[in-house]
């Protein structure tokens, strides 16, 4: 029966129980004042003397070898009716608790499985198998890992006393297949089924299944039942580890084919054998480091390999006769291996995701409607493009490197690599900024300014997070989980200029700790280091995990890497980070190539000119004065232009007048005064604001005159889009569950109400210049398209765009409707027929310039404007006055930039390389 804390069993006082099991306690012991660890003896083993005997002689032997990777029992007691083996308390980690954060890397589990091997082997030479060994029994600790329970270990066959009817007597009671837990049953070797007694062979079994999970983040052998387990123990193959663990030595897989072998007399019969083959592994015998790839192009070397395998094992053998105090050898450290992957994504400035087993690099196709993502395996020379149905952006691995959570139409989504349709796990109003997800299947993501928190299961949402207005923070974003999957690093955005930081925060508090100043991104990477850039450099800094604290000063491990933004956040500061990717089987990836972005101006905030042109897309003019420009508007009259000019930490608005010279219309970036759109009279402006964590729309006179006027806030995302032709309607796109159309009247009640809403996104509401018809983006087919229906209501609705479309504009008479599909403008005649319309086949006008259709770190916003005849458009293009873009090279370079593939110059690249760097921690010891 399980005791309670303060319970008194001979000279020990229970103080907590260990687990769920009943039978592992911790304690003080009362006559020394020290804390111990009591692990109580089944009730049929204390019954019997001769049991209780031998595990007495067995504690005594493994006491006697003080070795640094055994846990020392250090007395066998009794209170009561209970029988316990009396250990010491050790601090540290046990192995299973490791493992429901993924895979270690290869060379830290190789210095474990070392360790571990050495104390079988010390403990098989003095008569003792341990029987019972899984991870539970492993305790990492710092100065090593330590066995524990060889206290409880049953004897070798050869040391039972012959004649001991009643240990004979008790064989099928104590059998393992009558006792076995499913926690145990993976690592219990098949004989053990069978009644067959344990020897050194059983526990090369369990060791093994031990090192793959290691190595892989899986178990050997799993099932969601007892019997499923028996039966793969029994029956099934686990996959060679180069499936999950690309980089893992060939000789690795060899060694644990032969400790998972069926049938004991086909497995390393010893843990010495075990023991003289690991180290020779980790002492380079089997190319270490290399890409898988390399280690098949060199079979024909590999057969050489396993003969020297042979040789070494035999040398290493006379070496261990001749110097046998030697238990432990550590093994030398992997080199930093360097190569080049460039079919991974579509342009220098798209980011990439590596799984956290280092397998998988994947990288967005760029655009707005791209689908897929390119994708290779590092052990595979074929790239691939994975989850060819969705629109996948922002990607985050799942700890088991088998999923990817990722955002697509204001939904998270989740997908597994190996196939299959994505799964919706909850809805995301924008602006999304970034996820993560850990062992026990939680989520966290930034959406709406704040992070919040949801089951990967599904479910819905809760937020954990809410900035600061007391510190001027606008949003909380790009979570990310450290180890022990309760605390999470945050980037904490600030409107005061270098007041951003990244912070510790836990599932389970409000509390928050600020770790550094930043203005970007921060990652965990193992063995223990936080990642993060500064400008177009990459840093890692020592970090322990557990005291949530630095450890040391922060090593360059990158140069000359580029920026990008992530998401349309709100705050202009933010968001631009490094293209770098880390996995925690020590493997680094990082884009090179691009050239820098200009001073302030990063990613895709790059500095831009408004340029107009005719519709042969022939360049008519430009306004000289640079920017980063978003969201553009013309007066009625076609002679000023309304934009918004992003500022660094948010932006205004502005008014260009017919002399091409700026006029500030707002005066306060910090408020991110954007997306400005002019009144059907010309007399007034309209603009979205974030004021005091809340989003409004507000008016104001053209021509600067007069106080703002707010028409309606709330905490929900919005950005005005058109008005009526009377004046008396605003409308507007609203983030919620989906992307939806609203409307607010400017005057009376201003009660707002909804003009659209489903669950697909409906954005860029354009009404008619006769104020009978709305023009919007949808995607509800699966991609952005365009449509006319009815307004303000009725039942009319029609598609205009046949492959995709965005960005919808009216001409003045409303007999053309204009919209992008990148890399071309389009026009549809449209034609009034009584209560409804004949759309004609959209036509191509003319290729846009570079990055039009490209996102500036913004809420969505309208890319272009047209004069109310049609035959002038107004937009912006990256860099300043340059060649009028025409023709084929107008296509070439729109095409590259609609990819992701623009450079800050305004010139487009092609896509940039990738670099991959193995072992990558290991360049700091060896400096």
């Amino acid at each position: 029966m399980p005791f309670e804390p303060g319970s008194i069993l001979g000279a020990y006082e229970i103080l907590a129980p260990v687990g769920s099991t009943g039978d592992t306690y911790t304690a003080s012991d009362t006559r020394l004042n020290r804390k111990v660890v009591l692990r109580m003896l089944p009730a049929e083993v204390s019954q019997l003397p001769e049991m209780t005997a031998r595990v007495k002689r067995d504690i005594d032997a493994i006491a006697s070898l003080k070795h640094p990777h055994i846990s020392a029992p250090l007395d066998i007691a009794e209170g009561g009716a209970a029988h316990f083996v009396v250990t010491e308390h050790i601090e540290g980690e046990s192995l299973t608790d490791r493992l429901t954060r993924g895979s270690l890397n290869v060379d830290e589990a190789l210095k474990i499985a070392i360790a571990l091997a050495d104390a079988l082997d010390k403990a098989h030479r003095h008569g003792v198998i341990h029987r019972g060994l899984t991870p539970s029994s492993v305790m990492l600790t710092p100065s090593g890992p330590k066995v524990l329970d060889f206290g409880l270990a049953r004897p070798k066959q050869e040391t039972v006393a012959a004649g001991s009817g009643s240990f004979a007597a008790t064989r099928t009671s104590l059998g393992v297949t009558a006792g076995v837990q499913l926690s145990a049953a993976p690592y219990t070797a098949p004989e053990q089924f069978e009644g067959i007694e344990a020897d050194a062979r059983t526990d090369v079994f369990a060791f093994g299944a031990i090192l793959y999970e290691m190595v892989t983040g899986r178990k050997a052998f799993d099932g969601k039942t007892l019997a499923l387990v028996i039966a793969a123990v029994q029956s099934l193959d686990p996959e060679p580890i180069s499936t999950a663990q690309p980089m893992a030595p060939p000789a690795l897989d060899h060694v644990l084919k032969r400790c998972l072998s069926k049938d004991p007399k086909q497995r390393l019969q010893t843990a010495w054998d075990l023991l003289v083959q690991l180290q020779w592994i980790a002492e380079g015998g089997s190319q270490i480091g290399l890409p898988a790839p390399v280690v098949a192009r060199r079979q024909q070397r590999d057969r050489l390999t396993w003969i020297a395998l042979g040789a070494a094992a035999l040398v290493a053998a006379g070496a261990a006769a001749t110097a046998a105090v030697a238990y432990f050898r550590a093994a030398p450290e992997p080199d930093v291996v360097h190569f080049v992957v460039n079919s991974v994504g579509q342009g220098a400035t798209v980011p990439i995701y590596i799984s956290p087993n280092g397998r998988w690099i994947i990288g967005s196709k760029g655009g707005a409607i791209a689908r897929g993502v390119d994708a290779v395996a590092l052990n595979s020379t074929t790239p691939q493009v994975l989850f060819a149905e969705n629109v996948v952006t922002q990607a985050f691995w799942s700890p088991d490197s088998r999923s990817i959570g990722f955002f697509e139409d204001n939904k998270l989504k989740k997908a597994d690599v190996a196939g299959g349709p994505a799964q919706t796990i909850c809805d995301t109003p924008p602006p999304i900024a970034g996820g993560t997800w850990n062992g026990d299947g939680v989520i966290l993501f930034s959406s709406a300014g704040a992070i919040h928190r949801v089951l990967a299961a599904g479910g819905q949402p809760t937020k954990i997070t809410e900035p600061d207005a007391s510190k001027q923070e606008s949003e909380h974003l790009l979570p990310w989980f450290l180890p022990d999957g309760r605390h999470y690093l945050f980037l904490a955005a600030s409107s005061q200029p270098g007041a951003s930081a990244v912070y510790i925060g836990a599932l389970d508090s409000k509390e928050r700790t600020r770790l550094f100043a930043s203005e970007s991104r921060a990652m965990y990477a193992a063995p223990g280091y936080v990642l993060f850039n500064r400008a177009n450099a990459i840093f890692a800094q020592p970090f322990d995990a557990r005291k949530l604290a630095f450890t040391g000063e922060a090593i360059r491990v990158a140069d000359g890497v580029p920026l990008y933004s992530v998401g349309p956040n709100t705050s202009g500061l933010l968001a631009r980070g490094a293209i770098f990717a880390a996995s925690q089987t020590g493997t680094l990836v990082y884009r090179t190539g691009a050239a820098a972005a200009p001073t302030g101006q990063t990613g895709n905030d790059e500095q831009r000119s408004l340029l107009w042109l005719d519709r042969t897309g022939a360049r008519v003019t430009q306004v000289e004065t640079q920017g980063t420009y978003a969201g553009i508007d013309l007066s009625p009259d076609g002679k000023r232009i309304a934009v918004h000019r992003h500022e660094g930490i948010g932006g205004d608005s502005w008014i260009v007048d017919s002399t091409n010279r700026l006029q500030r219309l707002t005066f306060d970036a910090t408020q991110d005064n954007q997306s400005p759109i002019w009144s059907p009279d010309g007399a007034r402006i309209a603009f979205a604001s974030r004021r005091n964590n809340k989003w409004g729309l507000y008016l104001k006179a053209a021509d600067g005159a007069g106080a703002e006027e707010l028409i309606t806030e709330s905490d929900a995302p919005k950005t005005p889009m058109s008005w009526s032709p009377d004046g008396k309607l605003l409308l507007y796109f609203q983030a919620g569950g989906s992307a939806d159309v609203w409307a607010v009247p400017v005057t009376g009640d201003k009660k707002p109400f909804a003009l659209l809403v489903s669950p697909a996104n409906e954005q860029f509401p354009q009404v008619s210049p006769d104020g009978k018809w709305l023009a919007y983006q949808s995607n509800e087919t699966g991609r952005p398209e365009i449509y006319v229906k009815q307004f303000p209501d009725g039942p009319g609705k029609w598609q205009v765009s046949t492959d995709g479309g965005q960005f919808p504009r009216w001409r003045g008479d409303g007999k053309e409707l204009y919209f992008a599909l990148a890399p071309n403008a389009m026009v549809a005649e449209i034609k009034v027929a009584g209560s409804s319309i004949q759309a004609g086949v959209p036509k191509i006008l003319f290729s846009l310039p570079a990055n039009t259709s490209a996102s500036v770190n913004h809420l969505p916003y309208l890319r272009f404007a047209v004069t109310a005849d049609g035959q002038r458009f107004v937009l912006s293009q990256p860099g300043g006055p340059g060649p009028t873009l025409s023709g084929g090279l107008a296509a070439t370079i729109a095409r590259l930039a609609d990819q992701g593939a623009n450079t800050s110059g305004g010139a487009a690249s092609v896509p940039q390389a990738i670099t991959v760097v193995l072992n990558w921690p290991q360049a700091f010891k060896q400096k």
